[in-house]
């Protein structure tokens, strides 16, 4: 399942982390960071769209660069909320609770 805090694997075998996740115009796209095997993250962040097609769900990276700057000012802005509102340290909490 594709969602927040899930590592997808590409069928290319590089997974990513799933960072964030927004829709817009009745698509989904998510935020996600390049992990290595020990699911160390590295400088490759990516915008995909999240198709759905016979009950299965598949990343498709978005390439059109003027959909990428605005979906990247929309996830700029969902980060900055969160940090606003101290979501992501109660996301680090639970994470720590249940290590």
């Amino acid at each position: 399942m594709i969602e927040v805090g899930n590592i997808v694997t590409l069928e290319n075998n590089q997974e990513y982390l799933i960072l964030e996740e927004l829709t817009d115009n009745e698509h989904k796209y998510v935020y996600s960071v390049r992990v290595l095997e020990d699911e160390t993250p590295t400088d490759e962040y990516l915008i995909f769209e999240s198709i759905i097609r016979d009950d299965d769900e598949f990343l498709k990276p978005v390439n059109d660069k003027e959909l990428y700057d605005n979906l990247i000012e929309e996830f700029k802005d969902i980060v900055a909320d969160k940090l606003v509102n101290g979501d992501y340290e109660n996301d680090i909490e639970d994470i720590e609770e249940a290590a």
